[in-house]
């Protein structure tokens, strides 16, 4: 009886281990199916320098706003970072699921960042640089794009000059058409508002948007397009 049932367990070890291995085997196909093997594209690119005139911390400084549309034939989770690499200047930037802004949803997901700086603030050094897209089996696709040197003294000349007084905001610069990026007193953004030389009433926004009665905060923003340059100064305080 004792060699029989050691006979029977081992019969049902073995049974157990087959299964084991078709369901790994199964699993591995599937995996195997659904992953093609063909690198990430890069679909459009969008790229601007920035100059930032922060007046809460006294500071102006460049930035470079970068995003890509990404496609990757095994879905936008294969994609794993997306770099930016000055090798002249032996210089990169590497963003990845934990860092970079996501919009867009399906096929019209965009992923980048606003906020790529110098390590001191500094212009962006003009010449080549590579877009490098990595999905996670390490297929990468990769574009070009070219900086022009812009220092931040000829940047500044596209800053707006901003007046706020007398129930009105004004609003003038060399960047011609701005906008007003207007938030609650939490800081919360809550709309923007088109300005060109005439003012915007300080009523006009209230009633545009009543939860800003008790007061507001706004950043003013403008795009120099010769230079495709865009220019932001603030925080600006409203107290109506």
């Amino acid at each position: 009886m004792a060699s029989q049932d050691v006979r029977s367990h081992q019969k049902t070890l073995r049974s157990v281990t087959l299964g084991v291995g078709f369901l790994l085997s199964g699993v591995l196909l599937l995996l195997l199916l659904s992953c093609t093997g063909e690198p990430p594209e890069i679909l459009r690119v969008f790229w601007q320098l920035n100059l930032n005139e922060d007046l809460e911390q006294n500071l102006t400084y460049q930035s470079l706003s970068l995003f890509v549309k990404p496609n990757d034939p095994d879905g936008f989770e294969d994609i794993e970072d997306l770099y930016l690499i000055n090798d002249e200047q032996e210089l990169f930037w590497r963003l990845d699921g934990e860092t970079w802004a996501q919009s867009g949803a399906d096929q019209e997901i965009w992923i980048g960042s606003n906020s790529l700086t110098m390590p001191d603030g500094a212009s962006f050094p003009a010449g080549e640089y590579r877009i490098l897209l990595r999905d996670v089996g390490g297929d990468s696709a990769e574009q070009k794009i070219r900086l022009q040197l812009v220092s931040s003294k000829q940047a500044r000349a596209y800053l707006p000059r901003v007046t706020v007084g007398e129930g009105e905001i004004r609003v003038a610069g060399e960047a011609g058409t701005y906008q007003l990026w207007v938030y609650d007193s939490s800081g919360r953004y809550i709309a923007s508002f088109p300005i060109s030389e005439n003012p915007l009433t300080i009523q006009a926004i209230i009633h545009s948007q009543p939860a800003l009665r008790e007061g507001f905060s706004f950043k003013v923003y403008g795009v120099a397009d010769d230079r495709n340059l865009g220019v932001n100064s603030g925080p600006y305080y409203v107290k109506p």
